[in-house]
């Protein structure tokens, strides 16, 4: 995949989003509703990435190390087994629905 220069900003620095909990709002104001569905996505979408580029460079070591893959890149392979369970996109209608204060 390319690197695409114009996806970045150009002042250098990201925009951060500001985490909203599912705890810390009014579930009558469907503005908090959505600013918290919308913050809960955009974590899982980082996680998700996260293990993109796990994966990324667990494939480019399986091709660049040949023969000795198996041993050079067993970091690699456990961090992506350690990431796996955790970093899947599962939506935000589970933890809404499951929120016990509401």
């Amino acid at each position: 995949m390319p690197f695409i220069d114009h996806d970045l900003p150009k002042n250098g620095k990201f925009r951060r989003w500001k985490k909203v909990s599912f705890d810390d709002i009014d579930y009558n104001d469907p503005v908090q509703l959505r600013a918290a569905q919308e913050s809960e996505l955009q974590h899982q979408w980082v996680k998700q990435y996260a293990l993109r580029v796990v994966r990324d460079a667990l494939n480019l070591c399986y091709e660049t190390r040949g023969v000795n893959a198996n041993e050079d890149c067993r970091d690699l392979a456990l961090k992506y087994l350690e990431m796996l369970p955790t970093h899947r996109l599962h939506g935000y209608a589970g933890i809404q629905r499951n929120d016990p204060s509401k």
